[in-house]
């Protein structure tokens, strides 16, 4: 390895500082003699699998902003006289930190790929640990040495977060720009920073949860309760089938949990479980080899200092199917089909017999009108009859009869009145003899 071309510049006595930054280096360059302090940000160095030998005097190590992806665990087991190493603004997910480094003070991981914090328990020396803008899911507090004065994380995706109570002595701590939930597990890390005055509750993105109020008890400061369904409101069982339903609370302090059946308290079948991070309480029903008399409607309630909160569930019985590979099956199978049948001829056989009988009578009537409309016509001329009835005090008019004989009106009308006239001539000749 070639050694670094920038100078070396005394700092304080013996002490030396190298800047070997935006020089396009692919890898840990040698360094002069007596540099304690070394900065080689900006530069290219994607993977660092070892540092020369001579680094282990290093105080001071800088690699911000160098496009770094990986650090193995060997080159870092190098050093034994780090106190500050800055690995910012690269490319990170995880880092193996190895327990010779008992002298380091300060570590930052800000602006990195982490999505969990390093184990760095071991490092009994370490005071500022920062991990801003990162890509932080959870904390698990076990990760932090117990001498921590300053914790930044900001701008992580944190939504809960729990108390440190381990951290006696920390001054500083930076969770601001994160999703935090404004709920009753929110209160407890509030209450635990703000009696070691780390910081305002009032400069967090989220203020205190509404639910905060009064025991009409003690005077406590109480938080919910609130209840949530995990299992679906409504379900439709077999019977000896196992069914499970459960809910999660969150109140502070812990409620009272329980299950009513068809408005009773019920106690048998109860589990819960505080699931991590969250605050939140899973408690659960299960009803084994349901019967009968398991239908009906379930209720999850949390109780605390005079406030229920609860979710209601319902269970059916499912529709019992018809099994035919047996006798009982067949026979009520046979019987069903059997009295379809019938019932439907029978309601065929009625709407024939009303749909016939007025068809009937409707062929009736039209047969009587068309026999009614049959008349005899003297056999003369149809305008003798038209003469007559149109005279006027049985005088005929001169050229007349043609016309009176095209104002008949229609054919059923015309003949109507030619046999009217026909029987008027008919009895006046009667008269006459």
């Amino acid at each position: 390895m070639r050694a670094c071309v920038s100078s070396s510049q005394p700092i304080i006595g013996a002490q030396s500082f190298a800047d070997c930054g935006s020089l396009g280096l692919q890898e840990p360059p040698a360094l002069l003699p007596n540099v304690l302090s070394l900065s080689l940000s900006n530069n290219s160095i994607v993977r660092i699998s070892n540092f020369p030998s001579d680094y282990r005097r290093l105080q001071s190590l800088r690699l911000d902003q160098c496009h770094v992806e990986r650090i193995d665990y060997e080159a870092l087991a190098v050093f034994e006289q780090l106190r500050e190493l800055d690995i910012s603004r690269n490319s990170l997910t995880k880092l193996i930190i190895p327990r010779n480094l008992v002298s380091l003070r300060v570590l930052n991981l800000a602006f990195n790929s982490f999505t969990y914090v390093p184990d760095m328990s071991h490092l009994e020396s370490l005071r500022l640990v920062d991990l801003s803008h990162n890509q932080l899911i959870s904390v698990r507090p076990r990760m932090f040495p117990f001498n921590l004065e300053v914790v930044r994380l900001a701008a992580n995706r944190f939504s809960h977060l729990s108390p440190w109570p381990f951290l006696h002595n920390l001054q500083e701590l930076d969770v601001t720009f994160n999703d935090l939930e404004c709920d009753c597990s929110l209160w407890h890390f509030v209450t635990w920073a703000e009696k070691l005055a780390l910081f305002d509750s009032t400069m967090l993105p989220c203020r205190r949860p509404s639910e905060l109020r009064k025991s009409p008890i003690d005077g406590k400061t109480v938080c919910g309760p609130s209840v949530t369904s995990l299992s679906p409101e409504s379900s439709i069982v077999s019977l000896d089938d196992s069914h499970v339903m459960c809910c999660t609370a969150l109140a502070t302090p812990p409620p009272l949990l329980f299950w009513q059946f068809n408005g009773k308290n019920i106690s048998n079948g109860l589990s819960q479980n505080r699931l991590s991070d969250s605050g939140k309480v899973e408690f659960c029903l299960e009803l084994r080899k349901i019967g009968l008399k398991d239908m009906g409607k379930y209720r999850c309630v949390a109780a605390l200092a005079g406030l229920n909160s609860s979710k209601e569930f319902s269970i059916e019985r499912d529709k019992i199917p018809i099994v035919l590979n047996s006798a009982e099956g067949i026979m009520i199978y046979c019987q069903f089909t059997i009295c379809t049948f019938i019932g439907v001829c029978c309601i065929i056989s009625c709407c024939v017999m009303r749909t016939g009988g007025k068809v009937k009578d409707a062929r009736r009537k039209r047969h009587e009108y068309m026999h009614a409309k049959v008349l005899e016509i003297p056999q003369s001329s149809p305008c003798e009859f038209c003469d007559v009835v149109g005279g006027e005090d049985g005088v005929e008019k001169d050229g007349g009869g043609e016309e009176d004989c095209e104002y008949w009106g229609d054919a059923d009308t015309a003949a109507v009145r030619q046999y009217l006239s026909w029987r008027q001539i008919q009895n006046e000749e009667k008269s006459c003899k």
